[in-house]
């Protein structure tokens, strides 16, 4: 995936500046930035939701996105609501390995209000596996979650994308969960990408290790929060 000199303003607010962005197969970048930096933005336009922006895409037409919110349609059983919009053969099935992945082959035929905000999160996660995304485009995915849980998703999240080799754009304002997560880092600052950085640990990684620590200061320090939090 490629997008090139992405602009977009809301009236007189420029919130993008000429974003220039690669994503290649297999590789989970994470975006940060302070709250109106634009990350969210970048990431509606990258999934076709924002037609007024301008600049040069290249998106795969396999991409599938997961909100912070899980925006499942409370009517609808788990299972028909991992099945929305998807179209060819044996969809019954893609459903069913879908829920698999994420651990909740059991729970097709539960309503939505009877999960938990952990599981409805897995519910999302497997709506966008079903489509077999090249491209994954994800929001803050794990933010209402409790932190039991936003680590056993971002464990999980992890293993799913080893195991299909999609790419990733995922959007967060934990630095800690940046570090884990990512192949390679971006800090998006009044509408431009200020900084880019490489990611060198193996996975599974602990925030123990210094180099962990070393990364996540030098986060910090550009997003300026003070070292101490």
């Amino acid at each position: 995936m490629t997008a090139r000199d992405v602009r977009r303003s809301f009236g007189d607010v420029v919130v993008l500046d000429g974003v220039d962005l690669d994503l290649e197969r297999g590789e989970v970048v994470v975006l940060l930035g302070a709250s109106g930096s634009g990350k969210s933005t970048l990431l509606r336009i990258l999934a076709g939701l924002d037609r007024e922006a301008t600049g040069t895409l290249d998106v795969p037409p396999s991409h599938a996105v997961v909100f912070q919110e899980h925006r499942l349609l409370p009517w609808k059983r788990v299972s028909a609501n991992v099945a929305l919009g998807v179209r060819g053969p044996n969809v019954a099935q893609r459903v069913s390995g879908a829920l698999s992945e994420v651990g909740l082959v059991d729970r097709g035929e539960a309503w939505p209000g009877e999960l938990s905000g952990g599981q409805s999160q897995r519910v999302a996660i497997a709506r966008a596996l079903v489509r077999r995304p090249d491209l994954l485009l994800l929001d803050e995915p794990f933010g209402a979650l409790d932190a039991l849980n936003r680590l056993k998703m971002q464990r999980l999240f992890r293993e799913l994308q080893s195991a299909h080799e999609f790419a990733a754009l995922l959007v967060t304002h934990d630095v800690d969960e940046a570090v884990l997560l990512a192949d390679r880092l971006l800090v998006l600052e009044d509408g431009r990408i200020i900084e880019e950085i490489d990611v060198p640990l193996a996975h599974p990684r602990t925030v123990d290790d210094p180099r962990f620590g070393a990364l996540r200061r030098r986060l910090l320090t550009l997003l300026n929060v003070p070292l101490d939090v």
